[in-house]
C-alpha cells in the first residue's frame, strides 16, 4: 500500500476513528449547551431538560447513543456523471457563457473529429407562471477552437442550451441562469433596519445537525448566535410548518383567508410582501419543482412573488435536462450539478445583488436530506463554505440569519426508533446576528438568548422577523414596555411572540399552537403492545384512517397487521383521562402509522393527526388529494 493511501478518507478504520472523535466533540458540546443555561439566573435550566418551565418540561435528547451510532454510516459522495461544457457568469452586468472544457477534452470525451462539428442551440426562457415557462428567442452557436466566451443579450435571465455533433447526437444539454437587478438603484442598508436570510435544510432535526455537521457547527460557534433547544414543530411536513413562518397563520387560516376559491397564493400576505413594502430586495429559492412549499399538488403563484425567484429555473431543468444518479430516483442532476448545487449557485450569484442592501431572502434545500438519513454529512463542508462567504462579504454584519429546518427525518429505519420519533418534532433552529446588535439592543438580545431554552415555534419566528423592519422596537425602553404588556395578559398570551421578548413560563403546547401529536412537553413511557390500552388505541387509529379515506372508493380498507410500539403519555397519572401513542403496521400496503388516542373513561378520541412514517411511493396513484394520499392504498 502506498503511504498516501494509508490515511485515505475512504479507509473504513480511519473513518471510524475520525467519526468517533467528531461524535465525542459533539457530545461534549451538547452537554455544555444543555446544562449551562442562557440568560439570567431566573431561567435556570436543570440538567436533562431542553425546556423546564411551569408550562413545559421538555426532556433533553442526546445526539449520540450506541443505538444511534448504528444508523450513522458513511454515505458515498454522489456525483453527477455528465460533463459541464459551459458555466454562466455575469461580468460588469454583462451576461456570458464561458466554456469550461479544453479543446482536447472535448475531442476526447465526445469522440468528435473537429470542434467545429459541434453546434449549440439555445433558447432564452421566461417565466409564465409556476406551472410553465415560455421561450422568447433562439440562437445557434457553432463552436471553434477560438470561441471560449460567448456574449449574450443583457436581457437574458434563463436559457436552455443543447449541443450536438454532426450526426445530431446530443452531447450537452443544460440550463443556465443569470442574476442581476434590472434597476441600478436599490435601497441601501439603514441603521434602523436589518436584513433577513433564512437558510432551510429540510428534515434536519437539531440532534442530527449536531451529529452530522461538525464543521459548520464549529464555525457557527465562533459567531454571535443563539441555538434554540425548545424549537418544536407545529405540523407534519414542510407546508404546515413553513406557512406559520411566512404568514403568521395556521394552514387552515391561510387557505380560508386567501387561497380558498383561488388557484394561486398571489393574494396571501407573506413575509416577503411586508419586507418589500419596507424597501427590501426579496428572494425565494427551493431546490425542487414537484415538492415546492406552495407547489406540491398546488399551483403556487401566478405572479412572480419575489424579485429573485429560482422556480422557473428548476421548472426548466426538471422538465428537460433532469437525470437521476441514485437507485431510489431521489437525487437529480442537470449537467454536472445536483439540484442542491443549483440552489447554492443561486445564493452565490445573488450575493453581489444584496451586498450592502436591505434584503429578505428565503432558501430551502430538500434534495438528499429529505430522503437519506446520512446525506447531511455530504453537505457539511458546502454549508461551511457558504457561511464563510456570507461572513467574508460582510452579509452577516447586516443580516439576521436563521439556519433552520421544518422537522426531523420522517421516514426510514431511524424514524421507527423511539429516538427518531422524538427527533422528528425537534427541528434545527439557530439565529445568527451581527455582533453590534447586542451592544445596540442589549435587552432584546438578552431575551433572544433567554429563549434558547423556551418553547418556540415558527409562529414566533414570523413575529420576530417583522421587528427587523423597525429596530426602534428593540430599544430597551420599548422592550420593557412590550414585556410588561405581555405579562399583563397572564395566560392569554398570543400564539406568536417575538423572540426579542421573554417567552412567558406558562406557555405550553396549546398556547404555542402546537398540536398534541407533535408536542414534546411531556414524557413517554413504554407499555406492552399486548396491553388492552395499546390494542384499543391501535384499533381506534386504524378506524380513524379508514374514516379519512372512506369517501375515496378506490382506496382499500386497512386492517392492523401488527402493533409495533405503544407509549403512555405521562401527565398527572390520571387513570380516567390519559393518552396512548401507538405505531402500527397495516395491510394491504405495509403502511407504518403513528397516532395518539385520548382515553376519557370509555370514550376514545384521536388527538392530532395520524402520521405515516414510511414511504408510500405510488401506492396512492388513484387519488390527488395531499391530505389523504399517505393513507390510501389503491385497488
Amino acid at each position: 500500500m502506498k503511504p498516501n493511501e494509508r490515511f485515505r478518507w475512504g479507509t473504513k478504520s480511519y473513518y471510524r476513528i475520525f467519526l468517533a472523535a467528531i461524535l465525542f466533540c459533539v457530545s461534549l458540546y451538547y452537554i455544555i449547551s444543555t446544562v449551562i443555561p442562557y440568560g439570567d439566573a431566573e431561567h435556570e435550566i436543570e440538567e436533562g431538560y431542553f425546556v423546564n418551565t411551569s408550562g413545559c418540561r421538555m426532556m433533553a435528547l442526546s445526539p449520540l447513543s450506541m443505538g444511534t451510532a448504528t444508523y450513522l454510516l458513511r454515505l458515498e459522495s454522489k456525483n453527477c456523471n455528465k460533463l459541464q461544457l459551459f458555466k454562466a457568469k455575469t461580468i460588469h452586468r454583462k451576461n456570458y457563457l464561458i466554456r469550461t472544457m479544453s479543446n482536447e477534452k472535448i475531442l476526447s470525451a465526445w469522440n468528435v473529429e473537429n470542434i467545429s462539428d459541434i453546434v449549440c442551440k439555445y433558447k432564452t426562457v421566461q417565466r409564465y407562471d409556476d406551472i410553465k415557462n415560455k421561450y422568447v428567442t433562439k440562437r445557434i452557436i457553432r463552436l471553434s477552437n477560438q470561441i471560449i466566451t460567448i456574449r449574450l443579450e443583457d436581457s437574458v435571465r434563463i436559457l436552455r442550451i443543447r449541443c450536438t455533433d454532426s450526426q445530431n447526437t446530443t452531447l450537452y444539454h443544460d440550463v443556465h441562469f443569470f442574476l442581476h437587478s434590472r434597476s441600478q438603484r436599490r435601497p441601501e442598508k439603514r441603521s434602523d433596519r436589518l436584513s433577513v436570510m433564512i437558510i432551510g435544510i429540510d428534515s434536519m432535526s437539531h440532534m442530527h445537525y449536531l451529529r452530522t455537521m461538525p464543521f459548520l457547527g464549529s464555525y457557527i460557534g465562533k459567531l454571535p448566535h443563539v441555538e434554540f433547544w425548545g424549537y418544536n414543530r407545529v405540523g407534519s411536513n414542510s407546508y404546515p410548518n413553513l406557512v406559520p413562518l411566512l404568514s403568521g397563520m395556521h394552514v387552515d387560516q391561510l387557505e380560508a383567508a386567501c387561497y380558498n376559491g383561488y388557484e394561486n397564493y398571489d393574494e396571501c400576505e407573506f413575509l416577503w410582501k411586508h419586507f418589500k413594502l419596507s424597501g427590501y430586495i426579496t428572494s425565494f429559492a427551493e431546490d425542487t419543482r414537484v415538492g415546492g412549499t406552495f407547489n406540491y399538488q398546488k399551483k403556487g403563484f401566478y405572479r412572480q412573488p419575489t424579485d429573485f425567484y429560482l422556480r422557473p429555473v428548476m421548472l426548466e431543468i426538471d422538465s428537460h435536462t433532469r437525470y437521476s444518479i441514485d437507485l431510489r430516483d431521489d437525487i437529480h442532476c442537470t449537467g454536472s450539478r445536483k439540484y442542491a448545487d443549483i440552489l447554492l449557485e443561486f445564493i452565490n450569484k445573488l450575493i453581489p445583488n444584496i451586498a450592502n442592501k436591505l434584503h429578505f431572502s428565503f432558501f430551502w434545500q430538500s434534495q438528499g436530506v429529505h430522503d437519506y438519513f446520512n446525506y447531511a454529512q455530504l453537505m457539511d463542508e458546502k454549508y461551511l463554505k457558504l457561511m464563510q462567504v456570507l461572513n467574508n462579504t460582510r452579509i452577516l454584519n447586516n443580516t439576521l440569519v436563521l439556519l433552520m429546518s421544518d422537522h426531523g427525518i420522517r421516514y426510514g429505519s431511524f424514524r421507527q426508533t423511539y429516538k427518531g420519533m422524538l427527533e422528528e418534532s425537534l427541528p434545527l433552529l439557530i439565529a445568527l446576528y451581527p455582533k453590534w446588535l447586542e451592544k445596540a439592543y442589549p435587552r432584546a438580545i438578552s431575551n433572544l438568548r433567554y429563549n434558547a431554552h423556551s418553547l418556540v415555534t415558527t409562529f414566533d419566528l414570523h413575529v420576530t422577523l417583522k421587528d427587523l423592519t423597525n429596530l426602534k422596537l428593540l430599544h430597551n425602553s420599548n422592550i420593557l414596555k412590550r414585556t410588561a404588556a405581555l405579562r399583563e395578559l397572564g395566560p392569554n398570551i398570543p400564539r406568536g411572540i417575538s423572540l426579542f421578548l421573554p417567552i412567558p413560563k406558562v406557555r405550553d403546547c396549546s398556547l404555542a399552537g402546537i398540536p398534541a401529536s407533535y408536542c414534546l412537553c411531556h414524557s413517554l413511557s413504554s407499555i406492552a403492545t399486548a396491553d388492552v390500552r395499546s390494542q384499543r388505541a391501535a384499533l381506534f387509529v386504524v378506524k380513524s384512517i379508514n374514516a379519512i379515506i372512506g369517501s375515496e372508493k378506490l382506496c382499500q380498507i386497512l386492517k392492523i397487521k401488527e402493533v409495533q410500539a405503544a407509549y403512555l403519555l405521562n401527565r398527572n397519572n390520571d387513570d380516567y383521562e390519559y393518552e396512548v401513542k401507538v405505531r402500527i403496521q397495516t395491510t394491504p400496503g405495509e403502511g407504518l402509522f403513528e397516532g395518539t388516542t385520548r382515553f376519557t373513561g370509555d370514550l376514545l378520541a384521536l388527538n392530532g393527526a395520524v402520521l405515516r412514517i414510511n414511504k408510500y411511493g405510488n401506492q396512492s396513484y388513484c387519488v390527488h388529494n395531499y391530505l389523504i394520499e399517505m393513507y390510501c392504498y389503491c385497488l
